[in-house]
């Protein structure tokens, strides 16, 4: 209401008038996004420090070649897969300088059903090297192939199965790991041989001995 005289305000100026403040987040929801935060912070943090196979699926062809090369280099004769039925494939097939790690053969494989299986070795690797290349899991028991004695492994969130060959192969630690089934890891570490041992020496024409 208007008193005598006074101007009616028009519309105008009420249109023209401030909206009321927002108000802030309610404080439950606010507490839920930041809990949320964090978690998911924290579990990539859990993440990025797991010891993960390392995995690249890039065909690679001479195989034979590459471990020659870096048999030469490390004065090793390193293992590689041999006589795989048909659905494998070289994938990764380098040395590895890990931080911390002595220096690391790796040749991984691709398998049947998107399995994954590699063969790592290096000079006198110790519990340190072994947890590093088997995701810090829990012991499974062992299994026997080819009359060896082999540590089954499993990583905690069962992604990653090992196994861990109880005596050097021609000198080298091995151990044998990968996301495919215990089957198929056991397949493959039962087809792990030095090179000079494998057939693949004779099919790329290089010599038998390092």
């Amino acid at each position: 209401m208007t008193t005598p005289g006074e101007a009616m305000p028009s519309d105008d100026s009420v249109r023209s008038a401030a909206p009321p403040a927002r108000r802030g987040m309610p404080g439950g929801i606010k507490s839920m996004v930041i809990s949320t935060v964090v978690v998911v912070a924290a579990c990539l943090v859990w993440w990025a420090f797991v010891p993960r196979v390392d995995r690249v699926s890039q065909p690679v062809e001479d195989v034979a070649g590459i471990a020659r090369e870096i048999g030469l280099q490390q004065h090793w004769d390193p293992a590689v897969a041999d006589g795989l039925p048909a659905g494998w494939q070289a994938v990764n097939v380098t040395l590895l300088d890990q931080a911390g790690q002595p220096a690391t053969w790796q040749a991984g494989y691709d398998g049947p059903n998107n399995g994954y299986a590699a063969v790592l070795q290096t000079n006198d690797g110790g519990a340190s090297w072994v947890n590093a290349q088997t995701g810090s899991g829990s012991s499974e028991g062992t299994v026997t192939i080819g009359g060896v004695a082999w540590m089954k492994v499993q990583r905690s969130d069962g992604d990653q199965r090992s196994l861990v060959r109880s005596t050097p192969l021609n000198g080298l630690s091995t151990v044998v790991t990968g996301t495919g089934s215990w089957a198929q890891i056991e397949q493959f570490a039962a087809s792990v041989k030095p090179l000079s041992k494998s057939s693949l020496v004779a099919n790329s024409g290089l010599p038998p001995d390092n």
